[in-house]
């Protein structure tokens, strides 16, 4: 199959997907919204770097690592769930369960400040990206660049708010979805590109298995994304939030393994470099020449939507915990000053292991409420305190790639 074919094919189904996700009529059906937001979410920033990333760590084993990944991420799914139907109730009529609503609430402003570490890892993926747009690999102009990003932003949510960013959610959650089903879709048509004496394997390259596990926990965040719909309150039902929620981590789980398992054949290998973050535009260029300037578009988008969701939400979240006495505004150029921090002080797969490990604070404490609330199954409880130790494990053990 030649490279104009590859190409037209990229072009053709990024086109088609984006015109039939922008359908009026498909965003109307019920719960589409409630199922979009979790699963861009979830697949967002790390399709950018999960590929590169695990072939490093596992090797040909990277469907499985990848596969382990997203059964953790659904073991705290399940919690989480849970909670959507047991623990919200009570907030209505908290009788003798203020304590475990008050852990609830706790869990939420953890939330919140691990929001401002996935907002800094957005942005420098978004710098990262920028300038990976204009053929240039400098982490020093990357963060320049980010903390530009990051100062604007924040001056946009002091004076205006995010109202006005907020709407590009839409457009580029249907943009990066489409791009993501051209690379899949072309990466399967690739496989009869390659000769049989062409096909080769990344080999693994961790120091040991313990250590590629501790990088595994450190990636918790590249499947993180799922627990959004349990902020959806306000537009659905507890119900079809259950529902959409274990929709979008079913679909994530079974794109992010194909994604990985058609990419192994095309992935280097080898421990990731300066601008490994990056690694996955030449990767896609290299099978599709036109994928590369695609990935780079959706790069710039889901990140730019997916930092002003975060911060819009960490706000929210803080202002909500204390009771309105805290202007949103002010948590906005919290977060910006804590990202320009992490910025010069951190690099992306360093961010990747903190956020990580911020996240697993939230989901040790959403298992732990589950345990609570699952009194008399015995099955449940098990299935939540086991949650609860690996979530915690995360927060203990978890390591970034380049450690």
């Amino acid at each position: 199959m030649s490279d104009f074919v590859l190409d037209a094919v990229a072009v053709v189904m990024t086109c088609a997907m984006a015109l039939l996700l922008l359908q009026p009529r498909i965003r109307r059906i019920g719960g589409w919204r409630a199922t979009v937001t979790p699963l861009a979410s979830i697949i967002g920033s790390g399709f950018l770097v999960v590929g590169p990333l695990l072939s490093d760590i596992a090797g040909v084993w990277a469907p499985l690592a990848m596969a382990g990944l997203c059964g953790l991420a659904w073991m705290f799914g399940s919690a989480i769930r849970f909670n959507i139907a047991n623990a919200e109730p009570l907030r209505k009529e908290p009788g003798d369960n203020k304590r475990l609503l008050a852990v609830d609430r706790f869990a939420d402003l953890c939330l919140a400040f691990a929001y401002f570490i996935s907002v800094t890892y957005y942005l420098n993926l978004l710098g990262a990206y920028l300038i990976k747009g204009v053929g240039i690999v400098d982490p020093t102009l990357a963060r320049t660049t980010t903390s530009v990003v990051v100062v604007l932003l924040a001056a946009v949510g002091l004076l205006r708010g995010f109202l006005g960013l907020e709407r590009i959610e839409i457009g580029a959650v249907s943009f990066k979805l489409s791009v993501i089903a051209a690379a899949l879709l072309v990466l399967a048509l690739a496989l009869f590109n390659v000769p049989e004496n062409g096909w080769h394997m990344p080999n693994a390259t961790p120091e040991s298995s313990v250590h590629a596990f501790r990088v595994l926990l450190g990636c918790v965040i590249l499947v993180q994304g799922f627990e959004t719909s349990r902020f959806l309150g306000r537009d659905y039902p507890g119900p079809v939030r259950i529902r959409s929620m274990r929709r979008a981590q079913i679909l994530s789980t079974l794109i992010y393994v194909a994604f990985i398992a058609l990419l192994l054949p095309h992935a280097p290998g080898g421990t990731p470099g300066e601008g490994a973050e990056t690694q996955i535009v030449d990767i896609l260029a290299q099978v599709a020449r036109v994928l590369g300037p695609l990935l780079v578009l959706a790069a710039l988008a889901s990140q730019l939507s997916a930092a002003v969701a975060d911060m819009s939400g960490a706000g929210g979240l803080i202002a909500d915990y204390g009771h309105g006495r805290i202007d949103p505004r002010y948590a906005y150029a919290g977060i910006a000053l804590v990202a320009l921090v992490l910025t010069w002080s951190i690099d992306i797969f360093g961010l990747i292991a903190y956020a990580s490990r911020a996240f697993g604070v939230y989901y040790t404490l959403q298992c732990a409420l589950a345990w609570r609330l699952a009194r008399g199954r015995f099955w449940l409880r098990m299935l939540f305190a086991s949650g609860c130790l690996l979530a915690a494990a995360v927060v203990v053990f978890g390591v970034a790639a380049a450690a």
